[in-house]
């Protein structure tokens, strides 16, 4: 079942605190509302098998879908199948349509009285979502496809997969050849540069104060974001997602530091205190001294999906502005 990875704690820590007050979910539980019969499709029964390894069957095309993230709202909107949404989350706000899509999760929990009213055919999660809250929507009778957005190439098969499911196969295909393309673009431009033209950078998941500090380890589509775009990776020594102590970062001395700010998690005042040397332990840092310390939009970093080429390139623009301007 779901394992519970440093990126859900990175949410119940850093994100929770600041947003729970937004979240009116319930939690009641009706049953799963019947459904009328459907057309027979094509393909269908499918057998999908999700990235924890879950094979979960679809009885029919589904013509009514639920979201859980954010990321993956992005997605079916962007594959077509907006206009089958009938649950998403409090934050979505991409494509603007998706702020008019019944909000039926938070980061702080699940509505599955909302759920049960939109009586989705299957539910589109991803490995934030808690271990309880997928037994409890499997339980009552709702197909759960568990996605894990961890990396470039795991956020491509996972395109893929929803386009599978959702009968927008050419989308999918078309969306991860643009992402390629841009990519490959970047990577072009920084083809010429010599190790030691590649500076040192560290990727904040976030900078709540007082919190600890999560970073983007090896891994990660930001590990992938950063090497790509002609940069090495400071915490390529850590493992996926995780909290790196002040003391070695301190010591790392990156020659960049990149904060995604996205004013839920990481607040624009709290981006300039930490930028402006708020933390004595940055004082001897090179980022700081050299006005290295950069902000870039938290809704591209922290929503892996069509627009990653994006956050790709404001991270080429932060540490290689004479490459690309």
């Amino acid at each position: 079942m779901v394992k519970y990875k440093d990126l859900t704690i990175i949410v119940s820590i850093c994100i929770v605190a600041v947003v729970l007050a937004l979240c009116g979910c319930t939690t009641s539980s009706p049953q799963a509302s019947p459904t009328p019969a459907p057309t027979t499709t094509a393909g269908f029964p499918m057998n999908v098998t999700d990235n924890f390894g879950r094979v979960i069957t679809l009885s029919h095309a589904p013509e009514r879908i639920v979201s859980l993230s954010p990321a993956n709202t992005e997605i079916l909107f962007a594959l077509g199948a907006g206009n089958k949404l009938v649950g998403g989350t409090d934050y979505d706000d991409y494509p603007a349509e998706a702020k008019n899509v019944t909000h039926v999760s938070g980061f702080s929990g699940v509505s599955y009285e909302k759920i049960g009213n939109a009586s989705p055919d299957v539910i589109f999660a991803e490995d934030i979502t808690s271990e309880d809250a997928v037994n409890k929507l499997t339980s009552m009778g709702y197909p759960v496809i568990i996605l894990k957005n961890s990396n470039m190439t795991n956020i491509e098969k996972n395109i893929l997969l929803m386009g599978k499911v959702t009968g927008k196969e050419a989308n999918a295909t078309a969306i991860v050849k643009n992402i390629d393309d841009r990519m490959a673009a970047i990577t072009a431009k920084a083809a010429s540069l010599n190790d030691s033209q590649k500076p040192s950078v560290l990727l904040l998941v976030g900078y709540v104060p007082g919190e600890s500090i999560y970073v983007y380890g090896s891994n990660t589509y930001g590990d992938d974001l950063i090497r790509q775009a002609g940069g090495k990776n400071t915490a390529a020594n850590v493992n996926e997602f995780a909290v790196m102590s002040s003391e070695a970062i301190a010591s790392a001395d990156p020659d960049y530091i990149i904060v995604p700010v996205d004013g839920l998690m990481t607040t624009t005042d709290s981006f300039n205190a930490f930028k402006n040397g708020s933390l004595p332990w940055m004082a001897n840092m090179k980022a700081y001294k050299n006005g290295h310390i950069i902000m870039v939009d938290g809704n591209l970093m922290e929503r892996p999906g069509p627009r990653l080429p994006d956050a790709g390139l404001a991270i080429a623009r932060a540490i290689h502005p004479e490459l690309f301007s």
